[in-house]
């Protein structure tokens, strides 16, 4: 179980960040999941049928349940399109994130996915338990221009990390993302003033 508690609700004047519903089925597998350009460099296989995405929206359903695997969708409030994804995987001190825009008709050039996703990692690094959020992305893909914007700081480059199942690769590299924030700790705690008071005696 997770230490603390996602929102389930996130809302802002254009955007709308909620848990899949099966109601949304046909609209994931259309401009996301069943799609070729959406999810060319994506480490798992693309849906080719809409059975696939219920499995999907049934497991992000269970992740919700157990606080191990959070998802939201991205409806845009003025036409109800579903526009991104945004997953998050809670170990703490670490969270790992991932997130999918769909490619289709413009969403891409869209600010409030980006802004959604930038105001949820600066909230999640902010609670207590976590001190470290990161990223992997394909180093031949997109995803990582906008890693910087979000906030990411570049870690390198892992060799062989992650399978490509739409590109037919059984390998490929990857960049590590990351950003992270500083252990706070009591100045003085009884093993340090143990310690200050050991090294202060003359030998």
């Amino acid at each position: 179980m997770s230490e603390f508690r996602f929102p389930a609700l996130i809302e802002s004047d254009d955007l709308l960040m909620r848990p899949p519903e099966v109601g949304d089925a046909h609209m994931l597998f259309n401009e996301m999941l069943g799609d070729p350009t959406t999810t060319r460099d994506l480490s798992f296989k693309r849906h080719t049928q809409l059975d696939e995405t219920l499995a999907f929206i049934e497991e992000s359903a269970a992740g919700w349940r157990s606080g191990t695997l959070i998802r939201w969708v991205l409806e845009l409030r003025a036409s109800g399109r579903l526009t991104g994804l945004i997953e998050l995987q809670p170990h703490p001190p670490r969270v790992e994130v991932g997130f999918i825009i769909t490619r289709r008709d413009g969403a891409r050039r869209l600010r409030a996915p980006l802004y959604a996703l930038r105001k949820l990692l600066q909230w999640t690094l902010a609670q207590p338990p976590i001190l470290r959020i990161y990223a992997h992305c394909a180093v031949d893909g997109d995803a990582h221009s906008a890693m910087e914007r979000l906030g990411f700081t570049f870690e390198g480059r892992l060799t062989n990390f992650e399978c490509r199942p739409n590109l037919g690769l059984p390998a490929a590299d990857s960049y590590l993302y990351a950003m992270t924030r500083s252990l706070d700790t009591p100045k003085y705690t009884p093993a340090t003033l143990w310690l200050l008071e050991h090294m202060a005696l003359d030998y």
